[in-house]
């Protein structure tokens, strides 16, 4: 069976981690990565031997562009990709904005022949289709979300977020668990010279990503001794007659990137099928994002 070729879009700690999970599979081959054209020179010994460039049509043909670039800037590149016809799926992970973003790349995918499968991380994403199963089988009962793992964990959006504020040299944003179905950030930050602590404080917490959450700010001489990749979460659901729980944990990008590439099966599958559109993880069925054949992803069912 030919494999699925794929593209990496952006190169952060997810499109490394997507390169791994593409490696560890039998049925998808990368065929080439997407990097902004201030990148281009730039060495990456990763990248040895692979097709690297601005735009798509400079790469080899693929089936399914992987958008791993930070997820408020995914839209906009995942728009552009599918005006082109191309497959795409991303992590796009801004959950008030699921549905408002699914009509408008609809409207895109649909004119152009290609499908978009977004919000298909670990959370948004696997989570998403965990909650469905859970109000399958308690349809009364309540769902709580509780992220952070037993230690407290990395947010790669969060991240993203602080590291795009001006005066921000660097940065890492941990999500620490608050109680059942509640958060904290704690987020530490390596200044520019001059920038005003106070000031970039602010914008932090009322930035959309920190303002319903308390946070806490820290400026650190270096990050590192507190930067971690690892992230976690436990969802929760109950009623009198029925009681759920599931917990996952694990490094943060590993497991976007494990799903995204799932996400690129079936996203292929869906062009395919010729299903076009936009499509969040749980509207697409789940055997899809297996490999193999029909008969051997209904084992064990």
């Amino acid at each position: 069976m030919d494999k699925i070729k794929a593209v990496i879009v952006g190169w952060g700690n997810v499109g490394r981690f997507v390169k791994r999970a593409i490696e560890e599979s039998l049925d998808i081959e990368l065929v080439g990565v997407i990097r902004r054209l201030s990148s281009l020179n730039k060495t990456v010994p990763e990248l040895e031997g692979i097709a690297v460039a601005s735009d798509p049509e400079e790469l080899p043909a693929f089936d399914v562009a992987i958008v791993t670039v930070p997820s408020r800037e995914a839209p906009d590149k995942v728009k552009e990709l599918l005006k082109k016809g191309y497959a795409c799926v991303d992590s796009f992970d801004v959950h008030d904005q699921i549905y408002a973003t699914k009509e408008a790349l609809t409207k895109i995918a649909k004119a152009s022949g290609a499908v978009s499968i977004f919000g298909a991380g670990w959370d948004p994403g696997t989570d998403s289709a965990v909650r469905v199963l859970m109000r399958m089988t308690s349809p009364l009962g309540m769902t709580t979300t509780t992220f952070g793992g037993r230690k407290g964990g990395r947010s790669m959006g969060h991240t993203a977020a602080v590291k795009a504020i001006a005066g921000v040299k660097n940065a890492v944003a941990l999500t620490l668990p608050n109680g059942r179905g509640k958060q904290k950030r704690q987020v530490y930050i390596e200044l520019e010279e001059g920038a005003d602590f106070e000031q970039i404080t602010d914008k932090i917490r009322h930035d959309p990503y920190f303002i319903a959450d308390p946070t806490d700010v820290v400026a650190v001489e270096d990050i590192s001794p507190f930067d971690t990749l690892n992230h976690g979460g436990r969802i929760e659901r109950t009623t009198n007659d029925v009681a759920a729980r599931y917990e996952v944990e694990g490094i943060n990008p590993y497991m976007t990137a494990n799903v995204l590439v799932s996400a690129a099966r079936a996203a292929y599958r869906a062009r395919q099928a010729g299903d076009f559109g936009a499509y969040t993880l749980i509207e697409r069925p789940l055997v899809d994002y297996l490999p193999g054949s029909l008969e051997e992803r209904l084992k064990g069912y």
